[in-house]
């Protein structure tokens, strides 16, 4: 179906393109696309069937259309076809009208027991009696040491085998548990090695599947099994992957039962099994057992720590009912829990965004209460910075400068995040508050994740500051012994008012005289517990956090609870928007004519490619063959060949070479992301855009438009990839704003695409998603708020407030809550 959808597509856009431009050079426009229509009615649901057999009604009177008629009946079904036929709505709509039966087996019995504290559930899983030594060491492996990790190692998909599909709807390449009666048994035996093959052919009124077995030991247990079923008239019921061959339906070694009411439990099937993470060397189903054996045991003791009348408000289970249904779900809507939306699963979720937002609110609220510097920041010292700058200000900087300010001066430590878009100055905003630290007798510590960034923050740094003779010292991870030495002390006797570095700077050999400001760049990088590091090194600092990641504003606000929010949202005057295009493999020739006319121009381009992660020399191969490929393509022009296996000084200077000119092209892996300014690079040419998310794409799209030149950004990718990518690539195409590209992002990828995954911090929930589970996250982060201002100190909330150390603690550095 997606290369009819395609085709069909393809052929629309073609006739409409430029207002019909090649309307008369196409042959027979009709026959063409009634013939794709009739190919693709089979795969349609109904109402898209009622649908297209009016078109195709229509298409009997084409020859006596006008010509605007044709045109206009060639628009309407263009638009139509593109924002009603895709794909998966389609599956969707097909899905929906397939008639449901479902059958189940017997239920894991849930009784409530006395309740322990919740400390208790915080001990080793070795605690519990009759667990073995095996299984602890097999549970480690997974990261499972306390009885809690047990109950929160939670399925992340379920395998239903309750509901029965009539077999005219199977799909082949996906599992599906079929029921009908036998109609032959039949032993073949094939030419080759003399093999036997047992072949059962089930039917249901609706089609027939035939059930394969190759393994000789079981053949004559399963003929026997199913000539029994056939005698009786029995049905059967099978579960397995579909194949289709030859026109029909099978099924090889599919798990099969009787099917016989007044029997009652069925062994294998009408049950929905939950589906664990799983390691190298554990089978699935130890882990469902292990798992199993422990929450049994443990889950009805659970107690509950949630204020009731929050349950109430929600309608949620207590917590020990819910933990039970999430790992042994019985009679659930099996959609509602393949997209985790059964009442259980939400009340897990739930709490697990709760606690989060409990400590964001608890952090901020500490902070609050804490004694920070109050700088003597004043009116004449803005004005002294701003007259300095080469280039003036733009409204939004400037605003973002007066909230500095404001908090600068409170004697409350400052925490904010200021968000910008590429290249909208958050640089020299940072500057002008370590301006004003220095000038209160205060250092300032600037901390970035990766040496290229923070080596680019030193220069930039330097150059704001140096009208004022303000020493600016640089300290990253691959300095020498000796250099590090002596910034070391040049930072604690206070020679060095504003220190730029990597996570050097957390290291406890470095000691501040008097450290007043810290300036955290890309936080997702860094985490809470960074920045509590960071703090440490001074009395209590004020921190400003820098971000060109545009988070949505709903995201951050969860996300960075604890932090007040600025943002840019202008850029410098003479910007002009960077023109983005996506461009198939096969308009390669195209491209390079467009890249030689810039290079002509004097200008310079960008060549990036994805990370290749499976092996340095894999990597190492393919940067050289692109590298070679765009040298014999852009000749006479200088290429250099970026790429992450490099040293840090090799990588610096092959940027400076660019910077300076003696390279026109850049081929790079993403190392660029974050790299040096070159307000010359006007072509941002990346391969294989579907692979990346579009917050990254907009990032390395920000390296070029620097200057006043007309920049742009080709994005390059398959004829063949899915309807979904197309449309996020598109995204790029309408707009350079990266606030809405976020939002995009967030409906896309998902958060942790965001943020960077893991070192978010965001990506430590066990059940949680942001994206699918946003709702739950604004209520969760609306009810922890309201709890903290009626109970800030959590009274009568023991449970809760251990369960919430237990779980964010340390990220939070809670040594004591409240």
């Amino acid at each position: 179906m997606r290369k009819l959808l395609r085709r069909l597509k393809d052929l629309l856009n073609l006739i409409v393109q430029d207002d019909f431009k090649y309307f008369e050079r196409i042959k027979n426009p009709d026959k063409t696309v009634s013939n794709l229509l009739k190919e693709l009615y089979p795969h349609l649901d109904r109402k898209r069937k009622l649908w297209v057999s009016k078109v195709l009604k229509l298409f009997e009177n084409y020859d006596s259309f006008t010509k605007e008629q044709k045109k206009r009946f060639f628009k309407e079904l263009h638009s139509v076809i593109l924002l009603k036929f895709s794909e998966e709505e389609i599956e969707k709509a097909r899905k929906e009208e397939i008639p449901r039966e479902r059958i189940f087996s017997s239920q894991e019995k849930f009784e409530r027991k006395k309740t322990y504290p919740i400390k208790a559930f915080f001990q080793p899983i070795s605690t519990i009696k009759g667990i073995k030594k095996k299984t602890v060491e097999r549970l480690k492996k997974l990261s499972i040491e306390t009885i809690l990790d047990a109950i929160y190692y939670l399925p992340f998909r379920y395998e239903d085998r309750t509901t029965i599909t009539p077999m005219s709807f199977l799909k082949p390449g996906q599992v599906f548990l079929v029921k009908g009666k036998v109609v032959n048994v039949l032993v073949i035996e094939t030419s080759k090695k003399k093999k036997k093959i047992l072949k059962v052919i089930l039917y249901d009124k609706t089609g027939t599947v035939t059930l394969i077995f190759l393994q000789e030991r079981v053949l004559n247990y399963y003929k026997m099994l199913f000539s029994k079923a056939k005698e009786l008239e029995k049905e059967v019921l099978a579960y397995g992957i579909v194949k289709r061959e030859m026109g029909s339906y099978s099924m090889v070694h599919p798990e099969v039962e009787i099917f016989d009411k007044n029997r009652g439990k069925l062994e294998k099937l009408g049950v929905i099994l939950p589906v664990y993470h799983s390691s190298e060397g554990i089978k699935q189903s130890t882990i469902r057992k292990d798992i199993g054996n422990i929450v049994k045991r443990v889950i009805p003791f659970l107690p509950e720590y949630l204020p009731q009348e929050l349950l109430k408000r929600y309608s949620f289970p207590d917590i020990a009912t819910a933990f039970w249904r999430v790992h042994f779900p019985f009679d659930e809507d099996a959609q509602d829990l393949l997209n985790f939306k059964t009442p259980s699963q939400k009340r897990v979720i739930f709490d697990e965004l709760f606690l989060f937002q409990l400590a964001l609110a608890l952090h901020k609220q500490k902070i609050k209460g804490e004694k920070g510097i109050a700088f003597p920041v004043k009116k004449e010292l803005v004005d002294e910075f701003k007259k300095a700058l080469p280039f003036s200000l733009t409204n939004a900087q400037e605003k973002v400068l007066r909230e500095i300010m404001e908090d600068m001066k409170k004697d409350e430590p400052m925490n904010r995040l200021v968000q910008g878009d590429v290249g909208s100055g958050k640089t020299v905003v940072a500057a002008a508050a370590a301006f004003f630290a220095a000038k209160s007798g205060y250092q300032t510590a600037v901390m970035a994740p990766t040496e290229i960034l923070a080596n680019q923050h030193f220069k930039k740094f330097r150059e704001f500051l140096k009208p004022f003779s303000i020493k600016v010292g640089l300290l990253t991870g691959s300095m020498t012994k000796k250099e590090k030495e002596t910034m070391y002390r040049a930072i604690k006797e206070g020679f060095i008012q504003v220190v730029v570095g990597t996570h050097a700077l957390i290291q406890e050999t470095v000691e501040f005289k008097n450290l007043g400001l810290a300036i955290i760049d890309e936080q997702h990088r860094f985490g809470v517990k960074q920045r509590v590091e960071l703090k440490k090194k001074g009395k209590l600092p004020d921190v400003l956090v820098m971000t060109a990641t545009p988070i949505p504003r709903t995201l951050a606000m969860t996300a960075y609870g604890d932090l007040d929010i600025s943002v840019i949202d202008e850029l410098p005057a003479g910007r002009k928007p960077i023109k983005t295009k996506i461009l198939f493999e096969d308009e390669r020739d195209t491209l390079v004519r467009f890249l030689l006319k810039e290079l002509k121009m004097k200008n310079r381009v960008y060549i990036v490619y994805p990370l290749i992660e499976e092996s340095e020399k894999l990597e190492l191969k393919a940067a050289t063959e692109m590298h070679h490929y765009w040298e014999k393509k852009l000749k006479p022009y200088s290429v250099g060949l970026l790429h992450g296996k490099m040293k840090q000084e090799e990588k610096d200077e092959i940027m400076e070479k660019f910077k300076r000119g003696e390279y026109q092209v850049l081929v790079s892996t993403t190392v660029i992301e974050v790299g040096v300014d070159v307000p010359e690079a006007t072509v941002m040419v990346i391969e294989h855009a579907e692979r990346f998310g579009l917050a990254q794409l907009h990032q390395l799209r920000g390296r070029v438009g620097r200057g006043n030149r007309q920049s742009y950004c080709f994005l390059i990718t398959k004829r063949s990839i899915s309807e979904d990518s197309i449309k996020r690539l598109r995204v790029l195409e309408s707009t350079n704003d990266g606030f809405k590209i976020a939002e995009a992002d967030l409906q896309f990828r998902g958060p942790g695409e965001i943020f960077g995954t893991r070192q978010s911090g965001l990506g430590d929930f066990k059940i949680a998603d942001l994206r699918r589970d946003f709702e739950i996250l604004k209520i969760a982060r609306e009810e922890a708020q309201k709890l903290v201002e009626r109970n800030p100190e959590l009274e009568g909330l023991n449970d809760l407030k251990e369960l919430m150390r237990f779980r964010f603690g340390e990220k939070f550095d809670f040594v004591e809550v409240g």
